[in-house]
């Protein structure tokens, strides 16, 4: 998912699950995946895959990727735990450090309707996910998803 869809998550949780937790906060938190993958990718431990994307075929894997340590599922629930501990110290609050923890978590969960290539655990693991933009017409459909996201995250924050 685009990170501006990842972000209209933390507007939503920001007045519906946490009114004291500071946007900014939640925001970084749904984007920590992606921050981690840029890290791995530069000292070697991940890499991203070659893909081809248009709108007859949706998005085609040309070469595999190697997302396990920032975007597999168990180490999403790590970096969420790792998330809610550092948030704690500074909140004092566990419902403030419970969702700094699903804002990180819900980044997989976006990826996971996506994307059909998530590991379970690291490289080698059963690779899962719904792998909605793998198509045409999936392609399409998860643009207007990110649309409504974006839009329903807004008209969340706005609205509260």
């Amino acid at each position: 998912m685009d990170p501006i869809a990842h972000f209209s998550v933390a507007l939503a949780a920001a007045k519906l699950a946490d009114p004291e937790a500071p946007l900014g906060v939640l925001g970084v938190a749904t984007q920590v995946p992606d921050i981690l993958f840029f890290g791995f990718e530069a000292a070697g431990l991940e890499r991203r895959a070659e893909t081809q994307t248009n709108f007859r075929t949706g998005l085609r894997y040309l070469s595999p990727a190697s997302i396990g340590w920032s975007h597999g599922l168990l180490m999403s629930v790590v970096w969420s735990i790792v998330a809610g501990a550092i948030a704690f110290p500074f909140y004092r609050d566990f419902r403030t450090s419970i969702v700094v923890g699903l804002m990180v978590f819900s980044h997989w969960l976006l990826d996971f309707i996506v994307y059909p290539n998530l590991p379970l655990l690291f490289d080698g693991s059963r690779l899962v996910g719904l792998g909605l933009i793998t198509s045409g017409p999936g392609l399409i459909a998860g643009i207007v998803l990110e649309i409504v996201l974006i839009a329903g995250g807004i008209a969340i924050y706005l609205g509260t």
